[in-house]
């Protein structure tokens, strides 16, 4: 689902990636740690086509991002889920309505866009937060909210950026959950973390642990012969929140 090769970025002089290579499966749970300025959000950015790198490619599913031109990026975009660590929503708006926005981006019908996002909203245990404006929300219930908006409409990839912080043991605990039930309906999803005990929970239930040290990526790449063989090999489960 996802395939970065030999992917370096460079900022104001200095080596932020230095060729990373990595491959995340359908269906996969992968825990990037790494320390703060280690890297790991600035790799996150450029696997949901959000910044491109200097050099190296990366693919998601069929998509070589490196080949495509700017204005096309955010039709790629629309199948990712992306959850910052400081998610922005539009005041003016709910917090269901700001769930249902990236559906409203794949033209999804709106009765079917209010029921994903609740479901959404609910997975992760926040499913009153749905008529308050964001601007009175906690930092955590903000990110509940985001993560809420990434799992939306079951993406085929998830990217979460630091997803336990600010978070209590019992939202961090049904943010996990959330994430594996994306994984048992054949999503690829990736965490960047810092916390060590997030990465140790994620770990025990099934997810691959890699780390992020100064750019460089410790724990080695998936066994992925090459992308040629991922296109043309067995498509993950059915997605069970399809747009009809």
């Amino acid at each position: 689902m996802l395939h970065l090769t030999a992917v370096t970025l460079r900022h104001q002089g200095k080596t932020v990636l230095d060729a990373v290579t990595l491959h995340v499966r359908a269906g996969e749970l992968l825990i990037l740690e790494g320390a703060r300025a280690s890297g790991k959000t600035r790799l996150l950015e450029i696997a949901g086509a959000r910044r491109r790198p200097d050099s190296g490619a990366v693919w998601i599913a069929d998509h070589d991002l490196t080949a495509l031109q700017r204005d096309s990026l955010p039709f790629v975009r629309r199948n990712v889920g992306f959850a910052e660590t400081q998610p922005r929503f539009i005041p003016e708006l709910s917090v269901l309505e700001n769930v249902m926005l990236p559906l409203g981006a794949r033209a999804a019908p709106l009765g079917w866009a209010r029921e994903a996002a609740l479901r959404a909203l609910g997975k992760v245990g926040a499913t009153g937060l749905a008529t308050s404006n964001p601007r009175t929300l906690s930092t955590s219930a903000q990110r509940l909210a985001g993560i809420a908006r990434a799992l939306a409409g079951s993406p085929p990839l998830l990217l979460l950026d630091d997803p336990s912080a600010s978070l209590t043991p019992a939202d961090t605990g049904a943010v996990l959950s959330a994430l594996l039930g994306a994984v048992e309906c054949g999503a690829a999803v990736v965490c960047a973390t810092a916390d060590a005990a997030f990465g140790a929970a994620a770990g025990r239930v099934g997810g691959r642990r890699v780390r992020l040290e100064g750019g460089c990526l410790l724990g080695g790449p998936v066994a992925l012969p090459a992308v040629s063989r991922a296109r043309e090999g067995a498509r993950p489960p059915a997605r069970r929140e399809a747009v009809p």
